[in-house]
């Protein structure tokens, strides 16, 4: 398994806004791509927070590669209040109940 988060810092007065953005550029889109597992977005305002998981690295690559996040930033530009920040995660421990 492969997983990706990506922080997104927004401004306090656009966070709701923002992440009904998000779920229409990202969450709907992901659940169509081959090799999608899950998609997350976890919220403490106003950061929130994603997660994809793939069942591999090229997987999550393709998904990048149709241009979803370019075109969400343009959605996104003026309601960021900085950078969002990526890290990249393999999968070490994992249980379930």
């Amino acid at each position: 398994m492969y997983t990706a988060t990506m922080t997104y810092h927004f401004k306090p007065e656009a966070f709701d806004t923002a992440c009904a953005i998000w779920e229409q550029e990202v969450f709907a889109h992901a659940r169509e791509q081959e090799g999608f597992v899950r998609m997350q977005l976890l919220v403490a305002p106003p950061v929130a927070l994603a997660i994809g998981t793939w069942k591999s690295n090229a997987d999550a690559r393709r998904f990048m590669e149709t241009g979803v996040f370019r075109a969400l930033m343009q959605k996104l530009d003026a309601m960021i209040a900085k950078a969002p920040e990526q890290k990249i995660w393999d999968l070490k421990l994992y249980a379930e109940k």
